[in-house]
C-alpha cells in the first residue's frame, strides 16, 4: 500500500466514523457516541496536524 492509498483509507474511515457519530447522536446514544469519538480522537485531531505512517517491511513488494 502506498502512502497515498493509506491516506485515502484514513480519510474514508474518518468519513464513516463521522457518519456513525451522527447516527449515534440521532439515536440518542451518547455513551456509544463518546466511546467512538474517543477511539478515533487521535486520527481526527492528530498531534502536529498529521498522522505518522510506518511502513511494514514484510509487506513491501519484492
Amino acid at each position: 500500500m502506498t502512502s497515498e492509498q493509506a491516506a485515502q483509507l484514513i480519510d474514508e474511515t474518518l468519513d464513516l466514523v463521522h457518519q456513525r457519530l451522527q447516527d449515534l447522536q440521532a439515536q440518542c446514544l451518547p455513551r456509544e457516541q463518546h466511546a467512538l469519538a474517543e477511539e478515533f480522537r487521535e486520527w481526527r485531531h492528530p498531534e502536529g496536524g498529521h498522522i505518522d505512517l510506518m511502513v511494514f517491511p514484510g509487506l513491501a513488494n519484492p
